[in-house]
């Protein structure tokens, strides 16, 4: 490959494993705030369901960094995963939890969002023609996510105002 379709598919290896590691990230944030979803039991839900599109994204990922001779980063993925393993920890002491979760997980889905948009065409430019539909799964599993925490986040800051004036600083778990 050379010229742009060259350039497009160096680039697409590079935030195929770029968004691996962000999804390692964000999968060890989940594991780390869904046990103080007990309150929220459909956000709990939706947080266990996300868990398994975290694993279908990263298969996927990996698929396409195979087809292409390249394979994720172990340090980028060890390091995101730190990393969200301390935001999840981080959150977990303020009062707001769930409000400041809902938050982060929302842009961090947007963008997801608009990283599979320009993956998906990178792998057109670049001849990837497998990786499209690939990516295209989990542009419409961030999109489901992304849906679902805009269209819950006023209920869920309705349910922590309720919890909040009967339970005090623990309506974030």
């Amino acid at each position: 490959m050379s010229g742009v379709q060259g350039i497009a598919g160096h680039l697409l290896a590079s935030e195929a494993r770029n968004l691996h590691a962000i999804q390692k990230n964000a999968k060890t944030m989940i594991e780390r705030v869904i046990d103080r979803l007990d309150d929220y039991p459909e956000a709990k839900s939706r947080q266990r369901a996300h868990l398994v599109d975290k694993d279908n994204e990263m298969r996927r990922l990996e698929e396409v960094l195979g087809a292409m001779g390249e394979d994720a980063s172990s340090l980028k993925d060890s390091a995101m995963s730190v990393m969200g393993g301390l935001t999840g920890l981080m959150t977990g002491g303020l009062e707001d939890d769930i409000l400041k979760t809902s938050m982060a997980t929302y842009g961090l889905a947007e963008y997801e969002i608009c990283a599979y948009e320009g993956m998906i065409a990178l792998a057109e430019k670049a001849a990837q023609e497998r990786a499209v539909p690939l990516l295209e799964s989990c542009l419409a599993e961030e999109r489901a996510m992304a849906e679902w925490l805009h269209a819950h986040m006023l209920p869920t800051l309705d349910r922590y105002l309720e919890l909040r004036s009967q339970k005090g600083l623990q309506a974030a778990h």
